[in-house]
């Protein structure tokens, strides 16, 4: 699911690559799919930057979401420091299977897969989130019909 670019990035699932009942919704409003992504995308960055290591702060600034558009429902989660990479795939020790044989220790409840950590916490329920989301436009849209 991630690319690197020697930038931390993640990929929020498309709402394309959901269940059918929830597909079809998407194909009729993809303007609702899209601002229902980008929600999901940015609350998922914000428990990303709780847990991303802090020194200086520039790391945690560096977190960005590239949103979705009707036309393309897709997110993009990124953190753009030179050593984003670096600090999100060193673990804590020991690390024995890290390259180098590297760790590195992180103040609580930062960590290591500060990025990872927060997609996959917020994954199992990611559909239910948007599917909801989107019938709860649809009937506030068909509310005063």
């Amino acid at each position: 699911m991630a690319k690197y670019f020697g930038k931390e990035t993640k990929q929020v699932t498309t709402v394309n690559t959901v269940s059918p009942g929830l597909a079809k919704l998407v194909k009729q409003f993809p303007q609702w799919a899209a601002q229902a992504l980008n929600e999901e995308a940015e609350e998922t960055m914000s428990d990303s930057k709780m847990l991303v290591p802090y020194k200086h702060g520039r790391l945690r600034r560096s977190g960005r979401v590239r949103h979705a558009t009707p036309q393309h429902l897709m997110a993009w989660l990124t953190y753009s420091t030179d050593y984003a990479l670096a600090v999100h795939e060193i673990p804590a020790p020991p690390a024995k299977s890290s390259p180098g044989n590297r760790s590195a220790t992180h103040k609580s409840p930062t960590q290591w897969k500060y990025l990872e950590t927060a997609v996959n916490s917020r994954a199992s329920m990611f559909s239910k989130r948007i599917a909801s989301e989107m019938k709860r436009k649809l009937a506030a849209s068909t509310a005063g019909v």
